[in-house]
């Protein structure tokens, strides 16, 4: 959409000036037009973009009008599988690219759709993937994810756990617009397809209210791959040399804090998962200059966490990480962690390898907050 395009690149106010006269001599007192279709992910009117012309018909995603022709329907989709003897994958196609609502009509993502459909003609084991992510920049859910207050980054995680979220919704919603408030970043979402209508409502102030959710596990990926984005870029920018420092030093104080500064800015989405901690701690100790960070290396009698060793040195670091049902576990979990370390002789095979100098950190985890114990043998 030229107008998106132009929005991101930062020529906005140039495209409209030259969308204008354009499309006002195409549409307005042309004798040769009987009608005419514009199609966009936002309404145009309020753009200004057609001089004098006042007889638009706007259909939006909430409207019911057409909502049939805005992608596959299910028999649709249903045709087209039993044509190409592929309707044992019917759910997995609804799965990945089903669940966007126009009106009151769901239809499918008919370009993601269509391609599955003839991957599946070649190899009808092919994993699905996100077509929508290989056709378009994803700015938008960039956007929301580099400006988000703490506010959003709840509702993010809120998202991509599967929940809702409720936002006023106004339909002349324009670009120029999107940052100006919190709330028209998500309608901009809710537009353009990133998020679906879930219910309906109006409040006191007779404002459209719209219950929304990530439609499906292609639009789930495109936002947890942005996320995995936006905090690796935001701890390459932070300066994390008391974090190293403490962890090499022993202090386990000033580590405890400057991991939970950390956790506090991430956007946590498996608060109850291990392996989102793994891949976090992974990620913000792989930073360290000198020294090489293995997960879940083979030693002693188990596999230990991660294991941070320096190049040609004497010193490595053995972090045993574990996830707390409640906070107040905390501390039971951060023993238990140190104990596996010791039961499982994970330091064997760093004492072999030439490193006298080893410390092991039990790292416990509940949501954003953590604590951590250093083994004083």
């Amino acid at each position: 959409m030229p107008l998106e395009n132009a929005w991101v690149r930062g020529f906005y106010e140039e495209m409209i000036d030259f969308i204008r006269p354009l499309l006002s001599e195409a549409l307005k007192d042309n004798p040769y037009l009987e009608f005419a279709v514009i199609t966009g992910c936002l309404r145009i009117s309020r753009e200004s973009i057609f001089t004098g012309l006042n007889n638009l018909k706007v259909i939006s995603i909430l409207s019911e009008s057409y909502s049939e022709y805005f992608g596959f329907t299910q028999p649709e989709i249903d045709d087209l599988l039993n044509y190409y003897g592929l309707i044992e994958k019917r759910q997995e196609l609804e799965d990945w690219y089903n669940g966007y609502l126009f009106g009151n009509t769901t239809v499918y993502n008919p370009w993601s759709a269509i391609h599955m459909i003839d991957d599946w003609r070649a190899k009808m084991n092919k994993t699905p993937t996100t077509y929508w992510a290989n056709t378009s920049s994803n700015d938008i859910v960039h956007k929301l994810i580099f400006r988000a207050t703490d506010d959003m980054k709840a509702e993010l995680e809120t998202l991509i756990a599967g929940g809702t979220i409720s936002k006023p919704i106004h339909e002349d919603i324009t670009f120029d617009e999107i940052e100006k408030d919190a709330d028209n970043l998500w309608n901009f979402l809710f537009f353009t397809g990133y998020l679906k209508k879930v219910s309906e409502s109006v409040d006191e102030k007779n404002r459209i209210i719209v219950e929304m959710k990530i439609p499906n596990i292609e639009l789930d990926i495109v936002f947890v791959n942005k996320i995995q984005e936006w905090f690796k870029d935001r701890i390459k920018s932070k300066d994390l040399t008391a974090f190293y420092n403490a962890i090499l030093n022993g202090d386990v104080k000033t580590f405890q804090n400057e991991l939970s500064d950390l956790l506090r800015e991430s956007i946590s989405f498996m608060d109850s998962a291990e392996n989102f901690y793994h891949g976090f701690m992974t990620g913000v100790l792989s930073r360290l200059k000198g020294y090489i960070v293995k997960s879940n290396r083979e030693s002693g009698n188990g596999r230990s966490d991660i294991v941070m060793y320096a190049v040609g040195g004497e010193k490595a670091v053995i972090f045993e990480l574990k996830i707390a049902k409640k906070f107040h576990d905390l501390p039971a979990v951060c023993a238990e962690a140190l104990q596996q370390i010791e039961d499982n002789n994970y330091v064997d095979y760093w004492y072999d390898e030439g490193y006298d100098d080893i410390i092991k950190y039990g790292v416990g985890f509940y949501k954003k907050r953590c604590k951590v114990v250093k083994s004083e043998e």
